[in-house]
C-alpha cells in the first residue's frame, strides 16, 4: 500500500478522528479482519450479518493498529465514518490514483466469468510475478469489498494489478471498473451459475460484458472463443480482441490436451500470430481447467509476455488458492478431491466426470459428498436432479448430500439406479458437526469428491477429513513441512 497518514485517510473519507489518534502515524495497510491488524495496518470495522466489526476493535488495536475505522464511536483510537463501505471505496480510488502518479503506473488486468475466475487470476499472477512486481486478489476477493481491498495493496513499485471481478446483478462489474479501470479485460465463460440472481443467461452475459465495455480505446479484450456468448463480446470492444481457446481461429490456441494417470493436465499452446508454440505439464487436476490456463496465457500475451515465457511460468504449477481441485492422498488408500470452495451445475458436472474417470482408471470406487448449488432460482430443482442422475451414471458407489436445496439430487440418483441405502441426505444448510467423523469411519479405498456452494461449508469438512485421515507418511513430517494447496 502507498503510505498514508490518519489525516490523509480522514480527508479522503470525511472521517472524524478521535482525539487519541496520532495524526502523523504511518498507515501502510488496510484490513477487514482484526487478526490481520498490526503496526501501521488500519482495521476497517464492517457491519456483517452475524457480527459487527466494531466488536473486534480492541483486538485490532492490541495487535498494533493505529486506529479503527468504523461507523460508531469506539473506546479505542478510531476514525468515525458514516458508511464504512463507501470509505473503503474512497480510499481505494485515491490510492490507485496516487500509485499511478507516484509509482510505476501499473497495468490493471481484470477477469470475470461464470467459472474459473480465481484459478485464472492465480495463474496469471504467477506468470506476471516473474516479469515484474505483481499484486493480485487473494483468494476470491471479487466483490465490492474484495476489489477495493486488493487495489489498496498496490504500491509505488507495483507493475501489474490483477483483479477478479464477480457479480450477482447487472451493473456491479461496471461499478467495479469505475473504481479500477482495466487496461486488459478477460472474460472466461458465461453459464447459469447465478441464473437465480440474474433471471436469465442473457442477463448474465450482459453483466460479464460490462468488463469489456469499460475498456478505453487502447484497452485489450481477452475473450474465450470456445464460448459463443463470450466470443460475441468482441463487438463491444473499443479495440481488437485477443482470443483464446481450442477453436482453430483463436490466436492463443490450445491443443494436444491430455491428463496422466493421476489426472494432471498437460497441453500445448500456440500463439498463431507469432507462430510460437510451447508445452506445459502442470499439477492442475482435470481437463476442465484447460480454459483457465489458456485464459491466463492469453492475458499475459496481451501485456507483452511471449507465449513461451508464459507457458514456462506455468510448467509444474498446481492449485494456488485452497479448495479448488486440490488432491490429497489420505490413509486407507483414499484419494480426496477437495473442490469445495464453490459450485455451479457446470463445475459440479465436470468434477464428477473427472472423479469418476480417475476412479475407473485406477480400478477403485468413487464416492461423492455434494452440497447445495445456490443462486439457481427456478432452475434449482432441475439442475440438482441433473447432477444426481450424473452421479449414478458415472458409477459412484455412495452419495452424501448436504443442504435442503440439494434433496432432488438424492431422488434423481436413486431413480437412475443407485441403491437408496447408498444415498444420504443432511437437510441442514451447512455441513453438520460430526459428519467428518462419520465419513472417516465409512469411507473405503477409492476416490472421494467434496464439492458444494461456499456457504454450505463443505470446505471445512474437507479440512477435517484431511486431518483425521492423513496418510502415515504425512503424520511423520514435522509441522509446516507440507505445502498448502
Amino acid at each position: 500500500m502507498i503510505r498514508w497518514t490518519p489525516v490523509g485517510v480522514a480527508a479522503v473519507t470525511g472521517a472524524v478522528l478521535s482525539p487519541d489518534v496520532d495524526p502523523r502515524a504511518p498507515v501502510t495497510g488496510l484490513v477487514i479482519d482484526s487478526r490481520e491488524a498490526g503496526p501501521g495496518v488500519v482495521f476497517l470495522a464492517l457491519p456483517g450479518s452475524r457480527a459487527h466489526g466494531a466488536d473486534f476493535a480492541a483486538d485490532a488495536v492490541r495487535r498494533g493498529s493505529p486506529f479503527v475505522m468504523a461507523d460508531r464511536p469506539l473506546a479505542v483510537p478510531h476514525a468515525l465514518v458514516s458508511d464504512p463501505f463507501a470509505a473503503l471505496r474512497q480510499v481505494a480510488e485515491v490510492a490507485l490514483r496516487r500509485v499511478r502518479v507516484a509509482g510505476q503506473n501499473p497495468m490493471v488486468i481484470a477477469n470475470t466469468g461464470s467459472l474459473g475466475k480465481t484459478t485464472t487470476k492465480d495463474l496469471l499472477a504467477r506468470i506476471l510475478s516473474q516479469v515484474g512486481e505483481t499484486v493480485a486478489s487473494p483468494g476470491s476477493f471479487n466483490n465490492h469489498i474484495g476489489v477495493p481491498l486488493t487495489v489498496t495493496m498496490a504500491g509505488p513499485t507495483t507493475q501489474f494489478l490483477v483483479l477478479e471481478m464477480g457479480a450477482n446483478h447487472e451493473g456491479e462489474i461496471a461499478a467495479l471498473t469505475r473504481l479500477a479501470p482495466p487496461d486488459v479485460a478477460v472474460v472466461l465463460s458465461v453459464s447459469n451459475a447465478h441464473v437465480g440472481e440474474f433471471g436469465s443467461i442473457e442477463a448474465i452475459a450482459r453483466a460479464k460484458a460490462e468488463l469489456v465495455e469499460s475498456l478505453g480505446p487502447t484497452g485489450v479484450a481477452v475473450l474465450n472463443l470456445d464460448d459463443p456468448l463470450v466470443a460475441g463480446m468482441a463487438f463491444l470492444a473499443a479495440a481488437d480482441a485477443l482470443t483464446f481457446g481450442f477453436d482453430s481461429a483463436a490466436r492463443i490456441m490450445g491443443h494436444d490436451m491430455a491428463t496422466d494417470a493421476a489426472g494432471r493436465l498437460r497441453l500445448g499452446v500456440t500463439d498463431q500470430d507469432e507462430d510460437a508454440t510451447a508445452w506445459m505439464e502442470t499439477e492442475l487436476i482435470g481437463e476442465q481447467l484447460a480454459g483457465d490456463v489458456l485464459g491466463a496465457v492469453a492475458a499475459a500475451v496481451a501485456v507483452g509476455v511471449p507465449v513461451g515465457r508464459a507457458a514456462a511460468a506455468l510448467d509444474g504449477v498446481g492449485p494456488i488458492s485452497p479448495h479448488r481441485m486440490a488432491v490429497s492422498e489420505l490413509d486407507r488408500g483414499i484419494t480426496l478431491i477437495d473442490d469445495a470452495y464453490n459450485a455451479s451445475p457446470e463445475s459440479v458436472a465436470a468434477a464428477l466426470e473427472f472423479a469418476g474417470s480417475l476412479a475407473r482408471r485406477s480400478g477403485r470406487q468413487a464416492e461423492a459428498v455434494l452440497g447445495s448449488m445456490l443462486e439457481l432460482g427456478d432452475e434449482s430443482a432441475a439442475e440438482h436432479r441433473r447432477i444426481g442422475a450424473l452421479v449414478a451414471r458415472e458409477g459412484f458407489s455412495r452419495l452424501i448430500v448436504v443442504g435442503s436445496h440439494a434433496r432432488p439430487m438424492c431422488d434423481a440418483a436413486v431413480a437412475a439406479g443407485m441403491p437408496a441405502s447408498h444415498v444420504e441426505h443432511h437437510p441442514a444448510e451447512r455441513a453438520p458437526d460430526g459428519l467428518a467423523a462419520q465419513l472417516a469411519q465409512i469411507l473405503g479405498p477409492g476416490v472421494v469428491l467434496i464439492k458444494g456452494s461456499n456457504s454450505v461449508g463443505l470446505w471445512r469438512l474437507a479440512d477435517q477429513l484431511k486431518e483425521q485421515l492423513r496418510a502415515p507418511d504425512a503424520r511423520s513430517r514435522p509441522p509446516g513441512g507440507d505445502a498448502r494447496c
